[in-house]
C-alpha cells in the first residue's frame, strides 16, 4: 500500500484573510515497519549471523558410533552485516519569506512575529519533514551507493551507505548481478519497457508476476503468503490493477478481482501483496545516465530496464538504525538572534539483506 501526503491544512482567523495551505502530493511507499526487519540501537554495525537448515540427517540406525551414513559434513555458520551511518537533516525558516503572503495571519504578535514554533506554517513545515525523511530512508534503502559521485547525481544517494540494490547484485541474490529477464508483449524496440514510468499493459504485469512467482526457489514458495511482498515499479502496479478490474468487470468473484473493483488500496498477487514502489521511479529517473543500478541493466542490453518486480520475505530485508521511526526524531527550536526556526533530525542508517534463496525479481525487456 502506498500513503500519499495529499491534505491540506486550513484555518480560520479573526483578521482580515482565511487561509488553506495545500500541500504538495509526497508519495512514499507503506510504512516501513510493516515490509522490512528493524534492528533498532545500531550505532555501527550490526552481526547477523547466518545459520543453515539442515536436511537429509535422519538414517537407520546402524549400531554403536559418533556418526551415521546421513551425517552432513558440518553445520557452518557465516556472517553478514549492516554497516551504518550518522546522517542528518538540518532545516533553516525565517519567518520573513512568508511576510507578504496571506498566511502572515498565522503568525504572533508584536516582538514573537517571528517565532515561527507552534504555528499553523510550522505545522506544514514539520509534516513536509517528516515525510521526506520517510521517502529519503526507503529511496536510500534501495537505491544507496556508496561508490556513487555526488557530483554526478542527487547527493540523496551517495556515501549514506549501499543500499538493496547494490546488496542484491553484489551478493548475486537474483541472476548474477542482474535481475532475470521477462520478454513483454509490445514487441522489439519498445520505448515503454526503457521509459520510467511509462504505461504497461495488464498482460505484461502478470507475465512478469507470474515469472517471479513461479521461478521462486522452494525456501520461498514455502513462506507463508502473508509474509512475503512484491516490490514492484508503479506502472506494473497499476496494469495489474487493470488485470484485475478487467476480470472482475467480467463478472468473477475472486477476492483479489473484487478488491481492485471496490478501489481498495492493497493488491495481491497470489495472496502476495504488492508494493508499489514510488521511490523506484524517482531513482531511476535521477540515476538515469549516471549510475544506474546494475539489477536494472538488461543483460547485454545497450538500454537499461525500468519496470521491474522483487520478490522476497519481508523478514529477509534489514533496516539497521539507532532509533525505531527516524521521522519521529525531530527537534524543533527558534533561535532569537538570527530569528530562525530550525528543525534537526539526526540518526543512524544501514540496509541488508538475508538469503539468496529467499529473493527473486525480474525486469521486462523488449
Amino acid at each position: 500500500m502506498a500513503n500519499v501526503a495529499l491534505d491540506g491544512i486550513g484555518a480560520g482567523y479573526l483578521g482580515t484573510y482565511a487561509s488553506k495551505i495545500l500541500l504538495e502530493p509526497m508519495f512514499h511507499s507503506d510504512d516501513i515497519m510493516s515490509n522490512y526487519t528493524i534492528y533498532p540501537a545500531v550505532k555501527m554495525r550490526q552481526n547477523i549471523t547466518m545459520a543453515p537448515s539442515l536436511s537429509s540427517i535422519t538414517a537407520v540406525h546402524t549400531g554403536c558410533g559418533t556418526t551415521n551414513t546421513c551425517d552432513p559434513a558440518g553445520f557452518t555458520v557465516t556472517q553478514k552485516y549492516i554497516t551504518v551511518e550518522n546522517v542528518s537533516v538540518k532545516q533553516v525558516q525565517c519567518w520573513v519569506e512568508f511576510k507578504d503572503q496571506v498566511i502572515v495571519e498565522s503568525y504572533r504578535n508584536g516582538v514573537n512575529m517571528p517565532d515561527l514554533t507552534g504555528t499553523q506554517l510550522a505545522e506544514v513545515i514539520i509534516d513536509r519533514v517528516r515525510n521526506g525523511i520517510q521517502s529519503d530512508m526507503v529511496r536510500n534503502m534501495w537505491a544507496g551507493d556508496n561508490a556513487a559521485a555526488v557530483v554526478a547525481i542527487d547527493c540523496t544517494y551517495a556515501s549514506m551507505g549501499d543500499g538493496l540494490w547494490v546488496t542484491l547484485s553484489a551478493g548475486g541474490a537474483i541472476n548474477g548481478t542482474q535481475m532475470n529477464e521477462v520478454t513483454g508483449t509490445l514487441g522489439a524496440a519498445a520505448t515503454e519497457y526503457v521509459t520510467v514510468g511509462a504505461t504497461l499493459p495488464a498482460a505484461d504485469a502478470i507475465l512478469i508476476l507470474e515469472s517471479v512467482y513461479n521461478t521462486a526457489s522452494a525456501a520461498l514458495q514455502a513462506v507463508p503468503a502473508s509474509e512475503k511482498r512484491m516490490f514492484v515499479n508503479p506502472n506494473i502496479y497499476n496494469a495489474w490493477y487493470s488485470a484485475l478490474t478487467q476480470v472482475a468487470s467480467a463478472g468473477s468473484v475472486d477476492y483479489g478481482h473484487s478488491e481492485a473493483q471496490a478501489g481498495k488500496s492493497r493488491l495481491y498477487f497470489r495472496g502476495v501483496e504488492l508494493v508499489p514502489m514510488y521511490e523506484w521511479d524517482t531513482a531511476l529517473t535521477t540515476l538515469a545516465g549516471a549510475t544506474f543500478p546494475a539489477l536494472f541493466t538488461a543483460a547485454g542490453a545497450a538500454i537499461d530496464a525500468t519496470a521491474g518486480c522483487i520478490y522476497t520475505a519481508k523478514s529477509n530485508l534489514f533496516i539497521g538504525t539507532d532509533v525505531t521511526r527516524p521521522e519521529n526524531e525531530l527537534k524543533i527550536f527558534y533561535d532569537e538572534v538570527s530569528e530562525n526556526m530550525y528543525i534537526r533530525a539526526g540518526f543512524t542508517m544501514g540496509f541488508q539483506y538475508g538469503w539468496n534463496s529467499l529473493v527473486n525479481g525480474a525486469v521486462l525487456v523488449d
